[in-house]
């Protein structure tokens, strides 16, 4: 079971339908643009979509997708208003290549949880 946690509400779905599968070529070819964007730009460069592509264009079309993977069951603005916005990116590009790679059994929570990382602490004197 894959759930999803938006507000005080949680949206579940038993397993991945293959109407995900074939409804994510749009979102997966905006992600693709928009790392395309960011790769040019680490080094130095300008990418052709840097001017054409907008990144509400970008999110509108694999928030939809998002809705997809789960039934449909709440809608863009439900994830626009509830989402939070730094895993809003990274979790529906993490679906995105979980659907694709047929490794849907990797998926369990959304929003997904950023990784801790040790930090040293100072001994005190």
């Amino acid at each position: 079971m894959i759930t999803c946690t938006l507000g005080d509400k949680k949206y579940h779905v038993d397993f991945i339908s293959g109407r995900a599968l074939r409804e994510m070529e749009p979102a997966a070819k905006m992600y693709g643009r928009i790392v395309a964007i960011s790769n040019a730009a680490l080094k130095g460069e300008t990418s052709e979509d840097a001017s054409t592509l907008s990144i509400g264009e970008a999110m509108d079309e694999m928030i939809k997708w998002f809705c997809i993977l789960f039934n449909n069951q709440f809608t863009p603005d439900d994830v626009l208003d509830h989402y939070p916005v730094d895993r809003l990116m990274h979790d529906i590009a993490f679906a995105l290549m979980a659907v694709q790679t047929q490794t849907t059994n990797v998926l369990d929570e959304f929003p997904t949880k950023a990784a801790q990382t040790n930090q040293e602490t100072t001994p005190e004197v």
